[in-house]
């Protein structure tokens, strides 16, 4: 049986540790792609190999894979939080190209390439209305057009054993910006922006890995998925699943998108080079719906997501729990 040898690229974050995890599970070898600065808490027990890919040169990148015998490549890493749109493309786009060119120049041919990309790619929808992978993507965010600009580049080599996930807000142990409603609600709040209905969905973790290893192992190429739990929630659901798990009591207030938008306009005139999870750029998404459906990936990829809403929120919290909820 040939060894499966998996390079994971972001390994050492948020997905990128709850996939190098389960595919030791699942049989893979694992290199774990990491720059010489990445915090590695999550990797600490894991028998992972470690590399530092130069993306910026094609031909460093091409002999690891050759000298490693990467079989497979999942491509996990991406800015979710930058200043400019230059940044974005940089991290988003021209590394998925620099890393698509060196798969297909290996002496051995890379059996699977997974991007992961985002459904940002999409922008968001009517609250009526749900994304499916015919709707046409309108992304509206940097983030979102930088992550659709990396899926039109990877359409330019048609060789490449390509899958490309589209997952939905991602959660679980180790993240941080669902964490930051979790707190929230902990402490006793719950804001959200405007009074608009929005229907929202979510992906925990282990489910989204669960799809990245079905589509390494697919022998379908040159396909597309949606990927969320196969539920569409309402805009205050999430918070009260919360609740129900930490039995709180919240205090609900609804912000104008308007005032939030003139605070945010005056707070990056005055910290220009200031990234967070709520910015003007960001606020085009979290005003918006989310609804999808995932028919295609489960036909497909026979994925089957395990964690609802109530049993997803429920690990993150014991996860937070024990680690006194400190990052």
């Amino acid at each position: 049986m040939i060894n499966k040898k998996l390079l994971i690229t972001g390994a050492n974050g948020f997905v990128g540790s709850h996939l190098a995890e389960m595919a030791l599970d699942n049989g893979f070898e694992v290199f774990a792609a990491v720059r010489k600065t990445s915090d590695l808490q999550f990797l600490d027990g894991l028998k992972v190999t470690l590399v530092y890919p130069d993306y910026r040169n094609v031909n460093s990148v091409t002999a690891l894979l050759d000298q490693q015998g990467i079989t497979h490549i999942a491509h996990v890493a991406g800015m979710t939080k930058g200043r400019t749109a230059q940044d974005y493309t940089e991290a988003n786009a021209t590394v998925t190209v620099s890393l698509a060119q060196a798969a297909l120049a290996v002496k051995n041919p890379i059996q699977k390439f997974v991007f992961v990309s985002s459904m940002a790619v999409m922008g968001p929808t009517d609250a009526d209305l749900q994304l499916t992978e015919e709707t046409l993507p309108e992304p509206v965010t940097l983030y979102g057009k930088s992550k659709w600009l990396a899926e039109q580049y990877l359409e330019q080599y048609p060789a490449l054993p390509l899958i490309t996930l589209r997952p939905t807000a991602v959660y679980g142990p180790r993240e941080k910006d669902m964490l930051i409603v979790i707190n929230m609600v902990r402490k006793g709040w719950e804001l959200y922006l405007g009074s608009a209905p929005q229907k929202l969905s979510f992906i925990y973790v282990k489910d989204l890995c669960q799809a990245i290893l079905l589509a390494l192992n697919s022998p379908v190429n040159r396909r597309t998925y949606l990927l969320s739990d196969g539920m569409n929630y309402d805009r205050y659901d999430f918070a009260n699943q919360v609740k129900k798990d930490l039995g709180r009591k919240t205090v609900r207030m609804h912000i104008p998108v308007g005032l939030v938008s003139g605070f945010l306009s005056i707070l990056e005139k005055l910290m220009p080079s200031r990234t967070s999870i709520l910015n003007k750029d960001k606020l085009k998404e979290l005003t918006g719906s989310w609804a999808c459906r995932i028919d295609k990936a489960t036909n497909e990829l026979g994925f089957n997501p395990q964690y609802r809403l109530d049993k997803g929120t429920g690990e993150t919290i014991a996860w937070n729990q024990a680690r006194n909820w400190s990052s």
